[in-house]
């Protein structure tokens, strides 16, 4: 009984968007229509795609919705004298087959820890090509191509299949990009676009983009401008591939869209002849998965190099980042004849907090602890989390070892503020402790043991408080952390 309400909510949500659903099919059958090649065979057929993506957001409760939706555009744009029972049976067809496809790629898709991983990217490319020819299989034998002639029969079967691949392949990568963008816009997804267009550069993005419809319109336009049978469209996999590899998934799969828009729109210009659908499809096809083949192995790198640099719970770089960002500062200052300082922090009190309001809570306010002291210094400073509750930032041309107090001194008050933790609230403190590098070729780890040092000197002296390597310096009265009664701090 308890998963009633959530069966019926889900049922709501699709009665609700089913205009939406109505729309998106129906902007896919007029899509379908423009590049029509033979009756009931389309060169791009994006309404496959669409089943795949609605059921992969709603599960099987969005089929019927599906099934009404597709049928009552067929019936609309269809006249009356042209309706058959092919209008009423390939809507069974098609949500049978893709809403397959749909079922199982959601449960990959629906997971907590989704990420558009190679694996995921296999899964997307091999369901949409078995699927596809299935579903074209199918199709046949419903007389679907039964007003092509004889010798033709074979190349509109290709094309039946290649319409269905290519509205598969590029339907369902740009709805997963919009589902993240629209549903998460400022998260740390891999697949959101924001960040990706961001961190991949605008004008780098642009560029490829460019690049991509410039192949597109000289592999169309050059062997019409010769008055050559030769083709050469597949020319647009070399911008989309580079791309993918160079800037990722989402900068890939957005050259390979403006790259085939480019294809599809200057081929139909041009027009098309008997031999041409089959191959404009499968280049659509393999431009999109090739975009995300690529894509999704540089992202894996990216991700793995991410995992192995920062640190999972609060972003920050772990110690393998920092010891490679303190020998940096450390060599510039060499050479500039410059100071840099050391913060080691430990934080009073974590253990009471972590076990009276649990881990999740405590992942919580690591996080919001490593949001301050970040915001705390300077963004050319390096702030670390090692471990547990301990965070170190390397401060890079300070001009005193009181100037690096004075940061530490910013970095206590910070802490010191009443820390949300959804329903609850605690208040911790911080045992700081700061040494300066003294200017020779004193190791690294000596630094930053000499650091671990003065933080536990200043937590044995009472907490809340900082102590740098050379004398005692108490900066405030010790403060009570918010617990909850009966806990031990």
């Amino acid at each position: 009984m308890k998963g009633l309400p959530s069966e019926r909510s889900r049922t709501t949500q699709v009665l609700l968007r089913f205009p939406i659903i109505f729309s998106a099919y129906w902007v896919a059958w007029q899509t379908a229509s423009l590049f029509e090649v033979y009756p009931h065979v389309s060169a791009f057929y994006a309404s496959a795609g669409l089943t795949v993506c609605f059921t992969m957001a709603h599960g099987l409760i969005a089929l019927p919705a599906l099934y009404a939706a597709i049928t009552l555009v067929q019936i609309l744009d269809l006249p009356i004298l042209e309706l058959t029972p092919l209008n009423f049976f390939g809507p069974i067809r098609e949500i049978a087959v893709y809403g397959s496809i749909g079922i199982y790629l959601r449960q990959h898709w629906n997971c907590p820890n989704y990420r558009f991983s190679l694996p995921f990217a296999v899964r997307v490319i091999c369901s949409a090509f078995l699927a596809s020819l299935f579903s074209t299989l199918l199709a046949t034998q419903m007389l679907a191509l039964e007003r092509t002639p004889v010798d033709l029969l074979g190349t509109g079967f290709l094309s039946f299949w290649g319409g269905d691949f290519a509205g598969v392949m590029i339907t369902v990568p740009a709805f997963i990009i919009l589902h993240r963008l629209l549903r998460h816009p400022l998260s740390r997804n891999a697949w959101n676009i924001i960040d990706a267009v961001r961190a991949a550069k605008p004008l780098s993005v642009v560029l490829y983009a460019v690049f991509g419809l410039s192949v597109a319109l000289f592999s169309v336009a050059l062997p019409a401008v010769l008055k050559v049978d030769t083709r050469i469209g597949i020319l647009i996999l070399f911008p989309v591939v580079l791309a993918g590899l160079s800037r990722g998934a989402i900068v890939g799969f957005l050259v390979a869209a403006v790259a085939c828009a480019g294809l599809l729109v200057a081929g139909s210009h041009f027009g098309f002849n008997t031999n041409e659908p089959a191959e404009v499809q499968l280049i659509l096809a393999l431009a999109a998965a090739l975009a995300l083949l690529a894509g999704a192995a540089h992202d894996d790198k990216e991700h793995a190099w991410t995992l192995a640099t920062f640190d999972a719970v609060t972003g920050l770089p772990n110690r393998y980042m920092l010891m490679d960002r303190l020998d940096h500062a450390l060599a510039t200052a060499r050479r500039t004849n410059t100071t840099v300082a050391v913060m080691y922090i430990d934080l009073d009190h974590f253990k009471a907090v972590n076990d009276t309001l649990g881990h999740h809570a405590g992942d919580q306010l690591l996080k919001q602890a490593g949001e301050r002291i970040r915001r705390a210094v300077r963004r050319s400073d390096t702030v670390a989390r090692l471990g547990g509750d301990e965070f170190v930032v390397v401060l890079a041309s300070v001009d005193s070892a009181e100037g690096a107090e004075h940061v530490a001194l910013n970095v206590l008050s910070a802490l010191e503020e009443p820390f949300s933790l959804g329903a609850r609230t605690a208040a911790i403190s911080a045992s700081i402790g700061v040494t300066v590098h003294p200017g020779n070729d004193l190791p690294t780890e000596d630094l930053l043991r000499q650091a671990d040092l003065a933080m536990y000197q200043a937590k044995t002296g009472g907490r809340n408080r900082i102590h740098r390597t050379a004398q005692m310096h108490a900066i405030s009265p010790l403060i009570q952390p918010t617990i909850p009664a009966g806990t031990s701090s």
